[in-house]
């Protein structure tokens, strides 16, 4: 019984194969080519038994029978941890990663996310947006963190904040590079109850882009665009990954144009089906789960007001009360997957936004600088969820499935 995929050669000499040993039952050995696992049974199983878990082995497979022709190299000391079985609770998978990434559906999602971000830079890259490396540490990042907390070290003899988002840094690059991108690694300490959500790490990915001079529309549609095509391109190449992960049995395309609400409409479908909602804060979970089901899709929710976000988006001139930003909400109760909008970028707006978070203004002076000498274009963009969008597509459970090394909210000590 093959659990995995066909076998390709890993060494120069002609079926000779570097093999871990995986598991061991009363029915059979397993062993791991790589991220593929095979099982042997009766007395092909017999052959490996006397080896301990994780030994690895050079062998050869004779007639669907492993012949082996030497040890590499054997533990110390023999794992306990079944990396075949996941456990349901993300804590214990997040804890014991180390071994759990062994696994075939997890090798499969670190290999299907590779594609994913490929055909994400493949996209932008064609549509003459420029990458660009986001810095790790700062003397100020984002304040509007929605209830997580920035994370701190001192460097030099200063405090540094670890990056929670690159939103400045892209505001200042569009000025320079006009079209760009970062792959950028983001740190904040969410609640520890924001574990149970499924779709919230401590450590994650976004793919952000930034646009000068381009409206929400621009925005929207640009992302719309590239969601179906890197969907479609990833049901093709990334078809057997999916399968490999097996928690969907059809791949997801999207299809825009997804239909967009405005916040104001949002908080009354969601008071209509009985969700207690006020006006300026953030839509719960459950009312977005409940928005996207009525709606049958992805849905855009659009405007938020100017109260409920950071300092960064640029109020409607129509009705200051209101933002132009948006969230993609994704259907199937995984929740918002992009969030952005236009950007503020005059002064003394900035700085007076900033006051109003209650930040202290003298750490953003580097960018309240740009905009008081008028080196801030006006611009749009948003930021992907890496980890949230690898995690819908292949269908898991938690987020933290999707994630590499993951760090669940609350759960410490992790790698």
């Amino acid at each position: 019984m093959c659990e995995g995929c066909a076998l390709t050669s890993r060494t120069d000499e002609p079926g000779s194969e570097a093999a871990w040993v995986a598991a061991r039952s009363e029915k059979g050995v397993a062993l791991r080519f790589g991220d593929k696992v095979l099982w042997f049974h009766g007395e092909c199983a017999d052959r490996l038994r006397g080896y301990r878990l994780e030994t690895l082995l050079r062998v050869r497979l004779v007639d669907g029978c492993p012949e082996v022709e030497g040890v590499i190299h054997e533990p110390v000391e023999e794992r306990g941890v079944d990396y075949l079985v996941m456990p349901d609770d993300p804590a214990e998978f997040a804890r014991e990663f180390r071994w759990f990434m062994r696994n075939p559906a997890i090798a499969a999602t670190l290999r299907y996310q590779a594609a994913l971000l490929r055909l994400l830079r493949r996209e932008f890259d064609a549509r003459g947006f420029t990458e660009v490396l986001a810095p790790m540490i700062s003397i100020a990042t984002d304040p509007g963190l929605r209830g997580a907390r920035k994370l701190r070290t001192e460097y030099y003899g200063m405090t540094y904040e670890l990056t929670s988002s690159v939103i400045m840094f892209k505001q200042a690059s569009a000025a320079v590079l006009d079209k760009v991108y970062f792959v950028a690694r983001n740190v904040r300490e969410e609640p520890p109850a924001h574990a149970a959500t499924g779709r919230h790490l401590s450590e994650f990915t976004q793919f952000d882009i930034e646009w000068a001079l381009a409206t929400v529309d621009d925005a929207i549609g640009l992302a719309e665009d590239v969601l179906k095509a890197v969907s479609k391109a990833l049901a093709d190449e990334g078809s057997e990954l999916l399968e490999a992960v097996g928690k969907r049995k059809e791949p997801v395309v999207f299809e825009p144009p997804f239909e967009r609400i405005h916040y104001d409409d949002a908080l009354d479908m969601a008071r209509e089906m009985g969700y207690d909602v006020r006006w300026g804060k953030e839509l719960s979970q459950e009312a977005e789960t409940a928005i996207a089901r009525k709606v049958g899709g992805p849905v855009w929710l659009t405007g938020f007001p100017v109260v409920s976000r950071g300092f960064y988006y640029l109020p409607n001139p129509e009705d200051p009360r209101y933002n132009l930003d948006f969230n993609l909400i994704l259907p199937e109760g995984y929740g918002e997957v992009i969030d952005g909008g236009t950007r503020e970028y005059r002064h003394p707006q900035v700085e007076e936004r900033i006051r109003s978070l209650g930040e202290p203004v003298e750490i953003y002076e580097w960018f309240i600088d740009l905009t008081r000498k008028g080196a801030i274009p006006p611009s749009t963009g948003w930021g992907l969820g890496v980890e949230r969008l690898t995690r819908y597509l292949l269908g898991w459970d938690h987020i933290a499935r999707a994630a590499f090394f993951p760090k669940v909210p609350g759960v410490v000590p992790l790698p």
